[in-house]
């Protein structure tokens, strides 16, 4: 059996799909998952397979799906210092670039996502409140059982900082949850609308230490999961492009936005029992002492993270040499090392996840202290998360529907390419990737105020190149970085002959190069026969991330990137992104200040001009409230409204830029609400309700003075906090307050309705004949609840404004609105004998009803014989007093409504004709 262990405990752009060979791979990737989790349901209560087993520190085997060889795959998790050692305090509130990022917005809203081993205890106290106007934590599946891990990961993501240690990258983002026990069906869902996504699991591979076996020698609880039958030394799943990582690959190519975040697992912490000694096979009771390799060295990155589209996270040694000026020494011990084996570099990245402080799901204060390489995803992921945030906010111009997002190729590429190593001209590794992430690095490309930076995405057309002339700035590294999103490659069989195999994954063979006219700069590459080698130039023919490293540039002189392909390109086209620093730039002298200098304080609907101390025609103008660039506000002032913190930032004809120092707008007065808010009813005469003003958002009123208004009034003598109001109307309070005035909300008050509830018909006295029925309605109100009553007692279910009566009796409704009863006029029903016809016929009957009547008779006529019968009105002296009616039935069961509301009061006579007979009687109008 094969088990699974996680390596990490320890215009807006819409995301459109790029053409592919099956239309509709969503459908076919979900149909084939179905099929997998059926045959592993099979399977495991056909061989006694359990579903989930626990085993020591916490590590959990959920068993996921089944390979192609039939054996069970399980999966396990991978078990304020991480913001600081990637440098993404820089980017929150109060850090070095002014920014204060938290991914609060609104674009970003639901686009950060975390698939782990649980629930998030979402009642943790750093995930109270709501964010964008909903949970802060929202678990997308039905799993119930909280999970330590995933908490601390939701922590190290999104915790609002209530622990200022425990504060999360994105600290004022959403976060949408899923247990990993169906990722990929999950992500082909979810995947059009997310950004980022963490995966802290995989596969159990490798040597696993089971505390949990009997016995106390710890050299006896020792598992090898290897699969004997493919290699008898190693694990196959180390570096191994399996089936679901082509489905990865797959994920990430048909969504260009999305970029998915794994842990490089942390294998090198488990290294097997001395030689010599018995271990076991997998979970059973099987024993070994066969060599096995030790996952101490290269290759033991298992399987899902080794995929081509996704980020892979090693966690990193660091040392400070000040307070905010981290060292990388190297991969942390436990950290996975590369290559795949293809020989593409993983891990990319490192991030930290050594003595990560986070929340814990045991209680809604409980705090822990976890290492691991999930942690050092989680890190990164939320710090890559503020990364798509600035973008945002450059590009959307405030407007949640004009934003832009960064490809995920861009986005990593990005990281790469700014990332911090202790010699960057030494290229990558397959130790530590490309380096520890340095979030602060990379906003400031993304910012580019120096315009020292650029990046492109474009897209590459099959047997075309592109050719871009830039020029250096000298005295420092000239740094071109590549990277695309490439199309799944083929996954390897699993047989001893392919264990290893070095036949490259990529697809699309994008080739990066520099020329300065004389000599061309070639990018890094490594060699996976010789791991520990360091990089040397060369053709990458393995690798979607390229770049190219000139320490020494020639200052001012003009370099040509190039970027061209090799053999057939797979679509219509490549989509890929270039990042270029070392560009040359003018030394921008130019500064940026605001007019007036001083924060100001302003009455509630009054305004400030702001203005630059500088214009000309030739400058461009950005206006910023609370760092979000303000629609519209393009112009060298700005007439300010709201309370908030403004900046300017003004770029020059040359290119140059600067922003100004802040200035900082308060409302004098606190926001005030009136209370209770929204419609009221006065349920009598003599009924009051009481009215109140206070203070929102932690404001005061002392020394206020208050006006009561009643429809736009001003009510006399009126002048305290509160009112008991008596009268239907339109209130509001105005505050004066420190030469500033301020008007409430309104609260309607309105008359309750149940006071004069008349009932349908209006007949005071009803009489029915035997075995009629008549339908007594009451007012209809969305606002009512209804009960009605025959004699004075309720009757059973009678809960609807209507009420169908067929017995004699008194009746009333009880209404009740909000908290105010009132009852129905009464209504008498009596029952009468049946009138019957002056023809002698006894088959032919007809009745009426009620008599007296008032506004309406009922009349009902049987006759089997007729088709139609037609009826009139008479008085006494036989004056036609109303237009005629006439009624169909085929079956001779003949029923109308006459309206006598219009007669005068009086005795008259009904004649009914059917064709064959006219029959006649009297009834009376009241």
């Amino acid at each position: 059996m094969a088990f699974f262990t996680g390596a990490a405990c320890s215009a807006v752009w819409a995301q459109t799909s790029q053409p592919h060979d099956v239309p509709n791979w969503q459908t076919d990737l979900l149909k084939r998952y179905e099929k997998n989790r059926e045959q592993t349901r099979q399977f495991a209560r056909r061989y006694h397979w359990p579903i989930r087993k626990n085993y020591s520190n916490q590590r959990v085997l959920t068993l996921q799906e089944i390979d192609p060889l039939g054996q069970p795959v399980y999966y396990s998790l991978h078990n304020v210092e991480a913001a600081q050692g990637t440098r993404t305090q820089a980017l929150q509130g109060g850090g070095s670039l002014g920014i204060a990022l938290s991914g609060s917005s609104a674009l970003l809203a639901g686009r950060l996502g975390l698939w782990d081993g649980g629930r998030v205890l979402n009642t943790h106290q750093e995930f109270a409140g709501t964010t964008y106007g909903s949970a802060k934590i929202n678990q997308k599946d039905n799993v119930t059982s909280v999970n330590d891990h995933t908490t601390h990961l939701a922590g190290t993501l999104v915790a609002q900082g209530v622990n200022a240690n425990a504060k999360g990258m994105a600290f004022g983002a959403q976060l949408s949850v899923w247990d990993y026990t169906d990722d990929i069906s999950e992500l082909t869902i979810a995947a059009p609308n997310l950004l980022i996504s963490n995966h802290a699991y995989g596969p159990v591979a490798g040597w696993v230490y089971n505390d949990s076996r009997p016995g106390i020698n710890p050299d006896l609880k020792w598992e090898w999961w290897g699969t004997p039958s493919i290699s008898a030394t190693e694990d196959y799943l180390f570096g191994f492009y399996s089936t679901k990582t082509q489905d990865l690959d797959k994920l990430a190519y048909n969504n260009p936005f999305f970029l998915m975040v794994r842990s490089a697992d942390n294998k090198r912490a488990e290294t097997g029992p001395p030689d010599g000694t018995a271990y076991f096979l997998k979970n059973t009771d099987v024993q070994s002492t066969a060599a096995r390799s030790r996952n101490d060295t290269y290759d033991v990155i298992p399987a899902d993270a080794t995929a081509k589209n996704v980020l892979t996270i090693g966690a990193a040694n660091v040392t400070y040499s000040g307070p905010s000026e981290p060292v990388l020494v190297g991969s942390a011990s436990y950290s996975g090392w590369g290559p795949t084996d293809d020989g593409r570099i993983k891990p990319d990245l490192l991030g930290i996840g050594t003595g990560v402080f986070s929340s814990l799901g045991s209680s809604s204060n409980a705090y822990g202290t976890y290492s691991g390489t999930s942690m050092a995803s989680a890190n990164v992921s939320g710090s890559l998360f503020l990364l798509q945030e600035l973008y945002t906010r450059q590009r959307a111009a405030g407007a949640v529907s004009g934003g832009q997002f960064l490809r995920a190729s861009t986005l990593k590429g990005l990281v790469l390419h700014t990332a911090s190593r202790p010699s960057p001209e030494a290229g990558p590794d397959y130790r530590q990737g490309w380096g520890l992430l340095n979030t602060e690095a990379a906003a400031r490309v993304l910012l580019n105020n120096d315009r020292a930076h650029l990046f492109m995405e474009q897209s590459l057309m099959p047997n075309s190149t592109f050719t871009k002339s830039i020029v250096a700035q000298g005295n420092e590294p000239l740094i071109v970085t590549l990277s695309w999103t490439d199309p799944e490659g083929t996954a390897t069989s699993i047989t001893p002959a392919l264990v290893n195999s070095r036949t490259p994954k990529l697809v699309n063979d994008l080739d990066l190069r520099v020329s300065d006219g004389q000599q061309v700069a070639m990018p890094f590459v490594l060699n996976p026969a010789q791991p520990a080698q360091a990089a040397t130039r060369g053709d990458n023919i393995r690798d979607n991330v390229e770049q190219v490293y000139i320490a020494n540039p020639v200052p001012g002189k003009t370099y040509t990137i190039t970027v061209s392909h090799k053999g057939k390109m797979t679509y219509s086209s490549q989509p890929y992104s270039v990042i270029v620093s070392g560009l040359y730039r003018i030394n921008c002298q130019l500064s940026a200040r605001i007019v007036p200098t001083q924060d100001t304080t302003l009455c509630p609907g009054a305004t400030l001009l702001l203005q630059s101390d500088t214009t000309s025609a030739a400058t461009q103008y950005k206006w910023f409230r609370n760092d979000t660039l303000l629609t519209g506000a393009t112009k060298s002032s700005y007439q300010a409204a709201q309370a908030g913190s403004y900046r300017l930032r003004i770029t020059a004809e040359n290119g140059c830029s600067a922003t100004s120092d802040p200035v900082t707008i308060s409302l004098r007065n606190a926001e005030i609400g009136l209370t209770p808010a929204g419609s009221q009813l006065l349920c009598s005469t003599n009924s009051q309700v009481p009215l109140a003003v206070g203070p929102m958002k932690g404001g005061t009123l002392t020394g206020a003075t208050f006006d009561w208004l009643r429809d736009g009034a001003i009510l006399d003598n009126v002048h305290s906090s509160t009112l008991s109001a008596n009268q239907p109307g339109r209130y509001q309070v105005r505050v004066s307050q420190n030469g500033c005035q301020v008007l409430s909300n309104e609260t309607i008050i309105l008359s309750s309705s149940v006071n004069s509830l008349t009932l349908l018909p209006e007949e005071t006295d009803l009489y029915l004949p035997q075995g009629a029925t008549v339908t007594l309605k009451a007012p209809i109100d969305t606002s009512y609840q209804y009960q009605w009553y025959r004699n004075d007692q309720a009757i059973a279910n009678a809960r609807e404004y209507r009420l169908s009566v067929s017995q004699a009796g008194n009746y009333k409704v009880q209404v009740t609105q909000h908290t105010c009863i009132g009852w129905s006029t009464l209504r008498s029903v009596r029952t009468a004998a049946l009138l019957t016809a002056t023809n002698p016929d006894p088959t032919n009957l007809i009745m009426f009803y009620p008599n007296p009547a008032e506004t309406t008779l009922s009349i009902r006529y049987v006759n089997p014989a007729s088709k139609q019968v037609q009826i009139g009105i008479f008085d006494l002296h036989g004056v036609f007093q109303h237009h005629q009616v006439s009624l169909t039935a085929p079956n001779g069961q003949f029923e109308g409504a006459i309206s006598v509301g219009d007669l005068p009061p009086g005795l008259y006579i009904l004649q009914l004709t059917d064709g064959l007979t006219s029959q006649t009687s009297r009834f009376i109008k009241k």
